[in-house]
């Protein structure tokens, strides 16, 4: 007999917001807003649940949360702070099985499969990790225990703040059946809004559409969508090995002195690199660009970034500063490359000094429509000047280098 399949997923509760809190007693029981000063400008990264009684929610302008809630305490955040809590985090976990991946500062999947000999129960396990997480930094948790990930990931959310919630094998369908459509990992504002107009609006109508009619709507993220609907998930729970660097590069066909192409081949470049950061769930803190002469000589230029990111037009702002800091040479251009590093986790509360929310939801709704339409369906417009050198398919300019093109 097949050894039942036992996957956690642990979720703290508010995390800035409950850091600050374990460091600073005075601040327990206070509403307290994690995201910038209450006079700055700037969203709201992190709210305590004593705010988020008043109304305030991520995401939210701070001046619009001070208006909400005029008691609350509110502070930039410490990010040293908040990495010494997870590596607490991590150390209480790894004492229950080996077998954690963390997909950001607070929150992970645990595979107590093979460990399940050793406690008396899931349940068990999940209030003793949260006992001692709680006696060594204050920060509650949520967890939800389920045979895959997604049933754990969606059942850790359902009764916060510090709730355990367990779906026993073989209830997985009739756990979601009820659930908003919303509640699956895939289903964005768009999406769910061209569920909502074909009458779909519970996890249990969307598990009865056939598979063709999600393949059709979403492209392949919609088949992933609809096997989740119905409790379906393989992925396994692995430590994420992060890559060093990820670059991207091409030479020209001709040697140029157009700096306009070299321009918008560089912000193109600077596209397939945010691309395959979200893709890879992962985010990055520095960058650098390769510019190479006809006479095989180069420059290169490095730059740290001032938050993490994985968007395309962030990464272009700082490659065109690099540039314009590199004195050319009157000499044409045969090569350029740009590469990031210092790659970590995707944490989304990381940046506390920018408001990434809107940027986050383009990204996102950019990433929907090239998945169903192919990388070129959307594009920066200076990029599109490379049509005069190369021809385009559906997932990339067909450059001199074709591993650009994948």
């Amino acid at each position: 007999m097949a050894e039942q399949t036992v996957i956690m997923h642990i979720d703290a509760d508010a995390f800035f917001a409950s850091v600050e809190q374990g460091f600073n007693p005075r601040l327990r029981g206070k509403p307290v807003i994690v995201g910038g000063l209450e006079n700055q400008r700037g969203v709201v990264h992190t709210a305590s649940y004593e705010a988020r009684a008043c109304g305030v929610r991520t995401g939210m302008p701070l001046f619009r949360a001070k208006a909400l809630c005029p008691r609350a305490v509110f502070l930039k955040g410490n990010y040293e702070h908040y990495r010494a809590v997870s590596e607490v985090f991590r150390e209480v976990y790894l004492k229950y099985t080996p077998e954690v991946e963390f997909t950001s500062l607070d929150d992970a999947y645990l595979n107590l499969t093979g460990a399940m000999h050793l406690y008396p129960s899931a349940r068990r396990v999940a209030e003793e990790i949260k006992a001692e997480v709680w006696q060594r930094v204050g920060v509650s948790l949520s967890v939800g225990i389920g045979s895959n990930k997604v049933i754990a990931r969606i059942a850790s959310g359902l009764k916060k703040p510090g709730g355990v919630v367990e779906v026993p094998a073989g209830k997985e369908r009739e756990f979601l059946a009820g659930l908003p459509v919303d509640a699956l990992p895939g289903i964005g504002p768009m999406a769910r809004e061209k569920l909502f107009d074909l009458g779909i609006f519970k996890v249990g109508q969307l598990a009865r559409l056939p598979r063709g009619i999600m393949e059709q709507l979403f492209g392949k993220n919609g088949i992933k969508i609809w096997r989740f609907a119905r409790g379906e998930d393989d992925r396994p729970v692995a430590a994420k090995i992060f890559p060093k660097q990820i670059s991207r590069e091409t030479s020209f066909e001709e040697d140029t002195a157009d700096l306009e192409l070299v321009r918008g081949t560089l912000q193109y470049l600077c596209e397939r690199i945010g691309k395959k950061l979200r893709s890879e769930e992962l985010t990055c803190r520095a960058l650098a660009i390769k510019i190479k002469y006809s006479d095989f000589k180069f420059h290169t230029a490095s730059a740290r970034l001032p938050f993490a990111t994985n968007n395309g037009n962030e990464l272009d702002k700082i490659v065109r500063q690099l540039f314009e800091q590199i004195r050319l040479r009157r000499t044409r251009i045969r090569h350029v490359g740009v590469s990031v590093s210092h790659i970590e986790a995707l944490n989304y509360q990381l940046t506390l000094f920018n408001d990434k929310t809107r940027r986050e939801v383009l990204d996102a709704a950019i990433d929907e429509i090239r998945e169903r339409f192919g990388f070129m369906a959307i594009l920066p417009a200076d990029t599109l000047q490379l049509r005069r050198k190369y021809r385009m398919e559906p997932n990339g300019y067909i450059l001199h280098n074709p591993a650009l093109t994948r």
